[in-house]
């Protein structure tokens, strides 16, 4: 009987009967099982150790970035969108930039995929981008209304230059927007005193004369793209 049950251990331990694919599967699976649960864990603890930190323009590092690639929020989605573009920006101050969006666009309650869409139709996202107009920026804003809007903000105006810091830009941009879209009631109207100025924009609504619809519906279908690519991958 000792012997029987000894023969039996030895089958069952034996270089032929081992289940050989089962233990390379398994060898090679579990570091990626190790890897799935290592990564949302640090993820966690990324945002955690963020929670005591104020976030300010000009602290976002290496791994800030590294976790903005896989950031599944709007902020994540905003970054990895103007990546794709030329910004004359670093890497550094892109992620600045995804963060600014969010921050600004939530203030003045405004979707940040509509300052993203806004932004793509006026500048392709070139923080350097000037028009033939002399509109300059990412949001495209002319120096004498920069300068005024910057009065009503409270932003420092040294000199004509600081129109291309993207945050003074953004945070300029994003107020005149708001202003135009209180004033107007109406966001396709705001959209069209963007691109043409709130007063020929009042001047035709008062004469009864049709407005200019090309860019406000330009940013208006670029704007439901967006939407509809995050709807997609919900």
């Amino acid at each position: 009987m000792v012997d029987s049950f000894l023969m039996r251990g030895r089958r069952l331990f034996s270089i032929k009967t081992l289940p050989w694919k089962s233990i390379v599967k398994f060898i090679v699976t579990l570091p990626l099982i190790l890897l799935l649960c290592y990564l949302p864990t640090t993820y966690l603890m990324h945002k955690e150790y963020q929670e005591g930190y104020k976030e300010t323009m000009g602290t976002t590092g290496f791994w800030d970035m590294v976790f903005l690639e896989f950031d599944p929020s709007i902020k994540g989605e905003i970054y990895r969108y103007i990546r794709q573009f030329e910004t004359g920006l670093t890497d550094e101050e892109e992620a600045q930039l995804a963060s600014l969006i969010c921050t600004e666009s939530y203030n003045y309650n405004c979707d940040p995929k509509l300052v993203l869409a806004l932004i793509i139709v006026e500048s392709s996202f070139y923080s350097k981008a000037t028009s033939s107009k002399g509109a300059k920026g990412l949001m495209q804003l002319r120096p004498h209304v920069a300068k005024a809007l910057a009065e009503e903000v409270g932003i420092a105006w040294e000199e004509e230059a600081v129109i291309y810091d993207p945050e003074v830009n953004i945070r300029l941009g994003l107020y005149y927007l708001s202003q135009l879209i209180l004033q107007f009631r109406d966001l396709k109207v705001a959209l069209a005193a963007y691109n043409f100025g709130p007063t020929y924009i009042r001047e035709r609504i008062e004469l009864g004369m049709p407005l200019p619809t090309q860019y406000a519906n330009k940013v208006l279908h670029k704007y439901q793209r967006l939407s509809e690519a995050e709807s997609q991958t919900l």
